[in-house]
């Protein structure tokens, strides 16, 4: 049976997407050692689901319709320039998002009906973000931890309106992502 790697996400409109880049490029100019994503790929990872069947991915879509489908879009605030595990040691260059309850809730939901197919809960608390880039090397480092430090990104809202189950394919150029299933929410 056919596996597909695959992650759920809230995706960024392409008008915000242009405004993030604008600041992962303040970051890019650190020199650093890092696989910086292209603006097409910015959204937030609701849940990673990693290789699945594709009869799992088609019983998801059905379980997830109806509870995504009867949640009220919602405005998310996206704010500052951070990474994990810290601004020191970064690993994954990101961009935030301002603490909101309609976000939780969703990213709940996701996580339930995945728990019910068998998929493990994931053991980290929910921290939304937009994955701008991740480190691969030491080089540039001190660099880019002064960016981090000193860039802003000031704060955008936009209006989220449905949720992507998403394919991830890995190539030697990078990974890439194709739409399997957009899930509306109540306009």
């Amino acid at each position: 049976m056919e596996r597909l790697r695959t992650f759920i996400a809230l995706p960024v409109p392409s008008e915000l997407q242009h405004i993030m880049a604008r600041t992962q490029s303040q970051l890019r100019e650190a020199g650093a050692d890092v696989k910086w994503e292209t603006p097409d790929k910015f959204h937030i990872t609701l849940k990673f689901l990693g290789d699945t069947e594709a009869s799992v991915i088609t019983q998801l879509q059905k379980d997830l319709l109806i509870p995504i489908g009867e949640l009220r879009g919602f405005d998310v605030s996206y704010e500052g320039v951070g990474s994990f595990p810290n601004l020191m040691r970064p690993r994954v260059v990101w961009i935030g998002t301002k603490p909101n309850s309609e976000l939780s809730r969703l990213q709940e939901l996701v996580e339930q009906r995945c728990s019910v197919l068998g998929f493990p809960r994931d053991d980290r608390p929910f921290h939304a973000h937009v994955t701008l880039g991740r480190v691969k090397g030491n080089r540039g480092l001190d660099g880019l931890t002064a960016r981090l430090k000193s860039v802003t990104f000031e704060p955008s809202i936009a209006r989220c309106c449905e949720i992507h189950i998403m394919r991830s394919e890995l190539k030697p150029t990078g990974s890439v992502y194709t739409l399997v299933k957009s899930i509306p929410l109540v306009p």
